[in-house]
């Protein structure tokens, strides 16, 4: 055999060899997939169904027209969840349809294998020995670590910027001292590529960048040591001294490049949206979701199973020990997991299943480091006894992870995370179906609870599978406010409100619920709950409907029918209630709420902050009405002599004018005083109305007539740089 044929026929072989494991990788990943969707008998929610929707609704838009889609896409940058992350998918949802099952594989198909591939490639960077058995070896085991299937199964494609990150990872270990000029602006693109997938993976960026610093410092410091006991001419000491010093600040330098990169990546696609990731403060704004210290370690004790933990430790110790690892990859891995384990575990404390997409990579590595260093290290019956007890583990790990069956292991095991299969899905059917012939026309409805099991969003997905796409969204169910840190009082939802829906006992997110809260975040839920089953005045305003619903796990739905709109002393002893059990003031909740009690118009619809004390308000017309939403009612700090001034515009000349009235109330709905201006196009002014009384807590500034006509569109009103004197 010629020296030409024995090479064509070695990588004909590897080639072979290759495509039979990436065979077995794509048949692995489509049965698994396909046995646990297809198990699943549920109707999913939030996070799990969020994502879903908007990938199909994306795939939808280019079916209809690709120039719209296309815009949408670009218009959905300035926002926090944009649809770049989807475009890939829409490929495989166009080809081949768009059930919960084609998403999935999807997702699994186009992020998660590639996920997979490149960390089997970094395991190879990290692993200096027989580079195809450590790629696949990896690749293979990644199957075994139920995290790396999880977040997927339920929903999520966060996968995609993972894909990002280990690509800028494995561009990194490839040339740790940045030689070659060309790697820093491609690191710096995969980084910024992962942020704008989601917004997330900004830590990973933080802690790459930071992992690279450390290393490359710790490199200084050895390279200080050399240059301090080394044997130096005296030609040498005048020269080689300084190296270390060039060394950092090179380093430096091309760090700072990558991250200016990454900053003028995300400027150029999504400018609006980068301004506002540097000034929006996260940590108050996701209070809700950061969980105890305790908490998250226990969590990600189940995530994972301690045995995995335990695994991984040993793994990058014994690595790290007998020099078997790759010095600068080990380092920077080491350091990169490090951070990144900091940043989740004990910074941020989030919980959802998606972020552990950013401590899966870590728990691969750790695990492959240990069964190759096992194997390297020892010998006879010893190395194939510990292999084999701990391969055996991860084999149950992953069964106790995925498969419906109940394990209590004491979280030395994966905690259970089988297909979601509902035991009242008919009686959620029945639910959904009765709230569609009570509310035909889109009546607002509010659903009192908010849990894993019984909230707004889970009736709307289940319209949504139950009834065609043109009346899917018919079902006009309130699902916020839901969380104190994130929201604002409920009263604007409550007051519009034409029904309501309560389950009893109270639904809320549990500490050991998937989508995952810390305790006491949800008391803006829980007022209105306790509005109808404590029987508050305002809910006098609703009557109790005969039918019931027994939904799993014990709870009864009843549902209220508005029978009167709520009076504004009410409304006001009702707000007064709300702030006096929820404690502070919910995070995103302005000073001035609109009260208006419209069937079409969605809350706070009407009302911009400008600024720390200035605000604009614009009156908009009610659909299919001839109102509009008039009652704005202020709840910040006042004195006994408040004072409300703006700037007024009505925008329509043929309007004629308009009266404006404000009152001031206390906290029993008592009224304590009014004036009232005139606004009309012959003779503007600005709105300027004082009013008296001792202990007033709330102002009410209502835009009524001024010639006893319909307020239409006609009479749009704009009121600007809308102040209160305290």
């Amino acid at each position: 055999m010629g020296l030409f044929n024995f090479v064509s026929f070695r990588w004909c072989r590897k080639f072979l060899i290759d495509g039979f494991f990436l065979f077995l990788l794509v048949l692995a990943t489509v049965v698994l997939t396909s046995i646990y969707v297809s198990s699943e008998r549920t109707f999913y929610w939030w996070d799990y169904a969020g994502y879903n929707t908007a990938t199909v609704n994306t795939a939808n838009l280019f079916r209809d027209s690709t120039e719209k889609a296309i815009r949408e896409v670009v218009a959905s940058l300035s926002k926090e969840k944009n649809l770049l992350i989807s475009l890939p998918l829409v490929p495989f949802i166009l080809l081949f349809g768009e059930s919960r099952l084609t998403y999935i594989l999807g997702v699994s198909l186009i992020y998660v294998l590639p996920f997979r591939l490149l960390l089997g490639a970094i395991s190879a960077k990290l692993i200096p020995v027989y580079p195809r058995l450590v790629f696949w070896s990896t690749v293979l085991l990644s199957l075994l670590i139920p995290m790396s299937w999880i977040p997927t199964l339920r929903g999520y494609l966060d996968t995609g910027g993972g894909v990002f990150v280990s690509l800028a990872i494995l561009v990194y270990l490839q040339d740790v001292k940045l030689k070659s000029w060309w790697r820093i602006p491609l690191i710096g693109f995969f980084l910024a590529a992962a942020v704008l997938f989601r917004r997330h993976f900004a830590y990973s960026a933080i802690a790459f960048l930071a992992a690279a610093a450390l290393q490359a410092f710790i490199e200084f410091i050895i390279l200080i040591r050399r240059s301090d006991t080394a044997l130096l001419s005296a030609k040498d000491q005048d020269t080689a001294l300084p190296f270390p010093y060039r060394y950092l600040f090179e380093s430096g330098v091309k760090l700072g490049l990558i991250a200016a990169t990454s900053l003028s990546v995300l400027m150029l696609v999504a400018g609006d949206f980068t301004r506002s990731a540097v000034t929006v403060d996260y940590r108050n704004l996701y209070a809700a979701w950061s969980l105890s210290v305790n908490d998250i370690l226990i969590r990600y004790a189940s995530f994972y199973g301690l045995g995995t933990w335990l695994l991984v430790a040993i793994g990058f110790s014994a690595g790290i020990l007998t020099g078997l690892l790759v010095s600068e990859a080990a380092i920077f891995i080491s350091l990169f997991g490090i951070l990144s384990l900091v940043e989740w575990l004990l910074v941020l404390r989030y919980g959802y299943l998606h972020y552990t997409i950013h401590v899966t990579p870590i728990a691969l590595l750790g695990l492959s480091a240990f069964f190759w260093t096992t194997w390297l290290t020892l010998r006879g019956k010893i190395r194939y006894l510990i292999i084999g007890v701990a391969g055996l583990y991860l084999v149950v790990n992953a069964a106790a992870g995925l498969i419906p069956v109940k394990f209590d292991l004491s979280r030395l095991f994966a905690g259970n995370f089988p297909p979601l299969v509902r035991s009242d899905y008919g009686e959620v059917v029945k639910l959904v179906e009765f709230l569609r012939k009570i509310a035909p026309n889109e009546e607002p409805i509010y659903i009192a609870g908010a849990s894993n099991s019984f909230n707004a969003n889970i009736l709307r997905q289940a319209n949504r599978k139950l009834n065609p796409p043109e009346g899917w969204w018919k079902l006009n169910a309130i699902g916020r406010p839901q969380i104190d840190s994130r929201d604002t009082y409920p009263l604007p939802e409550l007051l519009m409100s034409q029904y309501a829906v309560v389950a009893v006992p109270f639904q809320q997110v549990l500490l050991g619920d998937e989508q995952v809260l810390r305790s006491g975040e949800q008391d803006v839920v829980k007022v209105v709950y306790d509005a109808f089953t404590q029987n508050w005045e305002i809910s006098r305003d609703f009557q109790q409907l005969p039918e019931q619903f027994q939904l799993e796990n014990g709870v009864t739905v009843r549902v209220y029918q508005r029978i009167r709109p709520t009076s504004i002393p009410t409304a006001v002893k009702t707000l007064d209630a709300m702030q006096t059990q929820i404690g502070d003031k919910p995070g995103s909740q302005l000073d001035w709420i609109s009260l208006h009690q419209s069937v079409y118009t969605s809350a706070n619809y009407s009302v911009s902050r400008k600024s720390d004390n200035h605000y604009q308000i614009v009156t908009h017309p009610i659909k299919n009405t001839e109102q509009l939403d008039t009652s704005f009612l202020y709840l910040g700090s006042i004195s006994d002599k408040p004072q409300v001034t703006g700037k007024l515009n009505l925008p329509n000349k043929k309007c004629p004018g308009v009266s404006l009235r404000l009152t001031s109330w206390n906290k029993q709905g008592k009224l304590i005083d009014s004036a009232a201006q005139n606004y009309t196009q012959a003779n503007p002014s600005d709105l300027n109305l004082l009013v008296e009384g001792k202990n007033p807590i709330y102002l009410l500034l209502e835009v009524l007539s001024s010639e006893k006509q319909d307020l239409t569109n006609q009479c749009q009103l704009e009121i600007n740089n809308l102040a209160v004197s305290r």
